[in-house]
């Protein structure tokens, strides 16, 4: 019986080598990708800076922008303090009739003036 097992292993052992069944089947190969990210970024009129990063970007007047997505720049709006046409208005004045311009963010030629009633009245044309 041993000799049997023998002489069996001997012929099926070679023939299932030959059709492929003994051998490790080696895993297919993975393709690697790899994208390098890239940074722009652009100096606003206001002295601030937008940027972003992506894998692909581009610099425009007023903004940038990454994979389609946009960071704008934040429009340049002048700071009032004292001299705010709101913080003007309905304030005691003289002489009645004079006039003084003010601020108005968003506004070119923003301008007071004092009226009858002694106070502050505001306009932005």
């Amino acid at each position: 019986m041993k000799s049997f097992l023998g002489v069996l292993t001997v012929l099926v052992v070679p023939v299932l080598v030959a059709c492929g069944g003994v051998e490790p089947v080696e895993a297919p190969e993975l393709e690697q990708q790899s994208s390098a990210l890239v940074t722009c970024s652009q100096t606003c009129s206001n002295g601030s800076t937008v940027s972003c990063e992506g894998n692909t970007c581009s610099v425009q007047a007023d903004s940038v922008e990454c994979d389609g997505f946009y960071h704008i720049c934040a429009p340049s709006i002048p700071l009032c303090g004292l001299n705010s046409c709101s913080r003007l208005a309905g304030k005691a004045c003289s002489p009645v009739g004079g006039s003084r311009s003010c601020c108005l963010p968003g506004h070119p030629n923003p301008n007071c003036f004092c009226t009858p009633l002694g106070v502050w009245a505001c306009s932005a044309l």
